[in-house]
């Protein structure tokens, strides 16, 4: 049973906090926070936003990731008698992409069983290496879909759970990233990333979550603005992503090179003209986004995320249906201008806060860029 934790989500700093009057789970989502919490908001902080420097974590883990898979209890997030992808032998991966001059399509519809990723991906494990207590991961493709297991360690030793500097440093986030090997850019001011996902799984709880990021980074640095979230990792360049955490209240942020300037959900609106959902408040938001119980399969809850972003909008469809938007956002909250001009690349990150030990798994499927 993991300990009580600040949703990852749940934290906002932006200037504009008007109230939106949401369902039971942002009740819950805004729960009291910890006395930690609390003292660290006494001294005028917040979500951490920027660094000084490449973060040095009081902790380090040496290389040793050893589990025993003779024993090894199936991953949250999936069904027995699955076991974590570094106990099974994986074979090479099967290139299944199609590419366009600006796009990239791929079903991963190969065949493969226990398969790397192709080598059309950049793999990033441990998007944060030495400073978190995540300390294993593996993607994997099966059946018609990839995966990835994360395995963390939990809290260590004086850095427990909602403390002071498990917010200062996030020493119990982090998780694995991929990408394709290609850059892309904006098509008429406009850049469309679709992916399937099962983000709607009620054994993450608020411990796991995906993540799609925007950057003109070519791989995570070592300069972090937030390692609580997989945006939070490419310090120093420019990045606008999107969360979607189990409780399927949808966040998207952007950042400059060093600080977050807008955080839009259902009650963020960064300023925007026009701002809408963000919860599953209605009848079709609710019936897009779909949950699944930990003894169902993730079949049930994969579904297709379209995130369609431009200079002053941010837009989120999930199975077809608006589930977010902000548009007419203020200058202060746009886009970085560099988003626009330069090439970018995609990242679809498994991100999780695990304060006790654990595996978890992600399950994706088909991606588009520019469909």
């Amino acid at each position: 049973m993991f300990p009580p934790a600040i949703p990852p989500y749940g934290r906002d700093c932006s200037a504009d906090q008007s109230p939106v009057v949401l369902d039971r789970i942002l009740a819950d989502r805004m729960r009291v926070l910890s006395a930690a919490f609390a003292a660290l908001l006494v001294m005028g902080g917040c979500s951490p936003q920027v660094s000084p420097g490449p973060i040095i974590a009081a902790h380090q883990h040496g290389g040793d990731a050893a589990l025993n898979c003779a024993d090894t209890a199936t991953p949250l997030g999936a069904l027995p008698p699955a076991v974590p992808a570094w106990c099974v032998a994986l074979t090479a991966g099967v290139d299944s992409a199609v590419r366009g001059v600006n796009s990239w399509t791929d079903e991963f519809r190969s065949g493969a069983v226990n398969a790397r990723l192709a080598t059309s991906y950049r793999i990033f494990e441990l998007g944060r290496p030495h400073t978190s207590t995540v300390f294993r991961t593996q993607h994997f493709a099966q059946n018609g879909h990839w995966m990835v297991d994360v395995a963390g360690r939990g809290a260590p030793l004086g850095v427990y759970a909602g403390a002071v500097d498990d917010f200062a440093i996030g020493p119990n986030n982090g998780g694995a990233l991929m990408r394709p090997d290609a850059e892309f850019g904006f098509e008429d001011g406009r850049l469309v990333v679709e992916v399937d996902v099962a983000a709607g799984m009620n054994s993450y709880g608020d411990h796991a979550w995906p993540e799609i990021v925007v950057t003109t980074a070519n791989a995570p640095t070592p300069y972090e603005t937030n390692g609580w979230y997989a945006a939070g990792i490419f310090g120093g360049y420019p990045v606008v992503a999107c969360g979607f955490p189990a409780d399927r209240l949808s966040e998207c942020r952007i950042y400059d090179r060093d600080t977050i300037t807008a955080h839009l959900s259902a009650r963020s609106t960064a300023g925007a003209a026009f701002a809408e959902g963000g919860a599953p408040t209605t009848p079709a938001r609710d019936a897009a986004w779909r949950t699944c119980t930990p003894s169902q399969a993730d079949e049930l809850c994969r579904d297709r995320f379209r995130v369609v972003l431009e200079k002053d909008a941010v837009a989120l469809s999930v199975n077809g249906v608006r589930y977010m938007e902000h548009r007419g956002l203020p200058e202060a909250s746009r886009l970085p201008g560099e988003l626009l001009r330069s090439s970018v690349y995609v990242y679809f990150a498994s991100w999780t806060y695990l304060g006790d030990p654990a595996v978890v798994r992600f399950h994706w499927g088909r991606i588009a860029i520019n469909p």
